[in-house]
Order: C-alpha cells, then sequence, then structure tokens
C-alpha cells in the first residue's frame, strides 16, 4: 500500500510529550510561567520587539487594529488572497477590508494596486506574507509613512523568513504570527502579537483578558479587588499554560526545521524547473522565505492537482479569494492578479518531515501529471 505524503506534519514527537509531561502534571494548565516565556523567547528569536501571547491569530490581529485606532467607518487594505482567520479580523474592528491584488509572479502584495485602492477612509494596510515568502516590506513601509497608514504584518505562517537580513515581523507597527498546529511553530492553537514598544504591549496584555490588569486585579485575599477599575473592555483570548510550553519547546528546533524547508523547497524548484506548463515563483533576491509550503503555478492546474491527490500526495489551492464573500460588506474591485494566481497556483509539500524517496515521488507525480494534462 502506497503512503500519502501530507502538506502538514502535526505530529508530537517523544521531546515535545516529555516539555508538556510536568505542565500537564502540574495542574497549572491555565496560566504559568511559560506564557511569558514563550513571548520572552520569541522577542529574542526575533531580535527584539514586544511580544503579546494570545490565543489564536483572529484575535491577535484584532487586537492590533484596535490598538492601531482602526475601527467603524475605516478601511484596510489586504489581500483577498487569504485565510477567513487573517480577513474576519477586520470585520471584528469594526472596520471594512479593500481588497488588494497580487503579484502573480512573486506571490506578493501589489504596490500599484495599493495605490489604486487607497480612498480617503484608508487607516491600515495588512500585508500577508503569502505562504511564508516575504512581501517587499521596505517598499510597503515606504507606501505606509507616505499615506499615514499603519502597517500590519500578517505573518502567521512566515515565522523565520526574512527580508533583507532581517526577520519578518520587525518592520510592521504590528506583527501576528501564529502557534497553530500546521504553523512552523506547533502550538496546537495560540499566536504572538508584536507590538511597537512596552507601553503598547502592556495594554495588549490587559486587553487579552477583558481588559483586566492582573498586577491589581486581586486583593490581599486572593479575591476580585473592587478597587482595580477596568476602563477599556477587552476580549478572552490568553494564551494557555499548556500550548505555551509546546510553542516555547517547538520554537527552540525551528531553524534547524527551516534548514529542512529550504532545502526541499530548492530541491523540487529545480527537479521541476524544466517541466512544461510548471513554473516556480520568482521572489525577489531580498527575500528569504520559510516555505510554509511550496508553492509553484501549472498551467492545467486542477488536472495536477487531482493527479497528485489520487497518488495520495497532499497539495491544495490554499486559500480562496475572500472577495467572493459578503458578510465582509466590500466593494467590488478589478483583481485580474488574483485571477490568474488562484487559477494556477498549487502548494506543494517541502516541509522538514520528508524524505528523499517522498521528494522525488512528489518530483515525478508532477511531471507525469503535467505532461498527462498536455
Amino acid at each position: 500500500m502506497v503512503t500519502s505524503i501530507p502538506l502538514f506534519d502535526c505530529r508530537l514527537d517523544a521531546s515535545d510529550l516529555a516539555a508538556l509531561e510536568p505542565v500537564l502534571a502540574s495542574g497549572q494548565l491555565a496560566a504559568g510561567p511559560n506564557v511569558a516565556g514563550l513571548e520572552q523567547d520569541l522577542a529574542a528569536y526575533l531580535g527584539g520587539g514586544h511580544v503579546v501571547a494570545l490565543g489564536d491569530m483572529t484575535h491577535a490581529l484584532t487586537l492590533a487594529l484596535q490598538l492601531a485606532g482602526i475601527g467603524p467607518g475605516d478601511e484596510v487594505l489586504t489581500l483577498a488572497y487569504n485565510c477567513l482567520s487573517s480577513n474576519t479580523a477586520i470585520t471584528h474592528a469594526g472596520a471594512v477590508p479593500v481588497w488588494v491584488d497580487i503579484d502573480p509572479e512573486q506571490a506578493v502584495m501589489s504596490l500599484a494596486d495599493c495605490e489604486a485602492a487607497l480612498t480617503p477612509k484608508t487607516r491600515a494596510l495588512i500585508v500577508y506574507h503569502v505562504a511564508g515568502y516575504p512581501a517587499p516590506l521596505d517598499a510597503l513601509r515606504a507606501f505606509c509613512d507616505a499615506h499615514h497608514l499603519a502597517l500590519i504584518e500578517d505573518a502567521n505562517n512566515a515565522l523565520g523568513a526574512r527580508w533583507n537580513g532581517r526577520p519578518v515581523g520587525r518592520m510592521g507597527d504590528f506583527a501576528v504570527f501564529s502557534f497553530y498546529a500546521n504553523r512552523q511553530v506547533n502550538g496546537i492553537e495560540g499566536a504572538a502579537l508584536v507590538c511597537p514598544d512596552e507601553a503598547t504591549a502592556r495594554e495588549a496584555q490587559r486587553l487579552r483578558r477583558f481588559g483586566i490588569d492582573m498586577s491589581t486585579f486581586r486583593d490581599r485575599f486572593g479575591e476580585i479587588n473592587p478597587a482595580s477599575d477596568v476602563p477599556r473592555i477587552g476580549m478572552s483570548s490568553p494564551l494557555n499554560h499548556v500550548n505555551a510550553t509546546l510553542a516555547r519547546h517547538r520554537l527552540q528546533s525551528l531553524d534547524e526545521r527551516l534548514t529542512c524547508n529550504r532545502s526541499h523547497a530548492a530541491w523540487l524548484d529545480q527537479a521541476l524547473a524544466d517541466v512544461d506548463g510548471i513554473r516556480g515563483i520568482g521572489w525577489s533576491d531580498s527575500a528569504d522565505p520559510a516555505f510554509w509550503v511550496g508553492l509553484i503555478r501549472c498551467a492545467r492546474r486542477d488536472q495536477v492537482l487531482t493527479a497528485l491527490k489520487q497518488q495520495g500526495i497532499h497539495c491544495s489551492r490554499l486559500h480562496h479569494p475572500n472577495d467572493g464573500y459578503t458578510g465582509f460588506g466590500s466593494l467590488p474591485r478589478d483583481l485580474p492578479g488574483t485571477r490568474s494566481f488562484i487559477s494556477e497556483v498549487l502548494a506543494l509539500p517541502c516541509g522538514w518531515w520528508l524524505c528523499a524517496r517522498d521528494l522525488n515521488r512528489i518530483a515525478d507525480a508532477v511531471r507525469d501529471a503535467a505532461r498527462l494534462a498536455d
């Protein structure tokens, strides 16, 4: 029987279980020191920043928008090619998404279309680093500064990626990383919000738990302190101690896994370079992707996708363009790059869990499927 090749590997190994065991046995499940420890470790990994751990990435993005002053009546530039878990945050903040086109050659937000999409109501730009391929952060930072927009990096699957040698997540006013089970750091669930300064991070810490100031919320008897005010009502999205412990443990081996991802992606790119009807993503020399998946473009994508799945090779279109969902209340915009991209893009496995035999199987299957599609 032929074994399947997963697009993502969410399994926990013996070292993960060993890291969790003392926490599970302690009964200290909801809160504990590894939450702050994860925040400190991630800030060190990023080379700075003020990190706040949250329960999931949608809450983290919602909080980033709220802390940036985004609310009802405001517009936020964002890619239509993204996951609902990202773009729903705009609606949760009370704002309206304005869909921006993608450059299908490099899988990055189109700066020219950002200019075209501007209105007097535009207040922020969320840049999604598609599948861990960094967007042109220098140009987007300059664009946002010129138009007085908050820049929020949706780096949910781009932890470890770099732009011009700088870690993704360090050039926006805010950034979000995900610890969902299939991300670079598997915490089963959870997220991190990178804030611009310590005061904003402290506000985020209060707002992630209803707006409570934990330093004054309990009195000397351990009861709720009636003198502790909640001046701004927040949400319920703290990261629990169990998820934080797992994410903190997995962060230690992130670079080792990223090295494998990059090596596998480079091998597949070379192996498929001469296949008719198959094109790679031409990322910038300034970009060092994290390769959540390996992206290719296929002239006959649906036939290739179907053939690979029939052979047990998990692959995907990855996202469905969000501009078709009426619940966002957005005005339609012409997005030719997005339409072209979604008709051709295919996400292939390239992760650290693959062996040489898996990679050869993937490459052979793509070659055969592309030939038959012709």
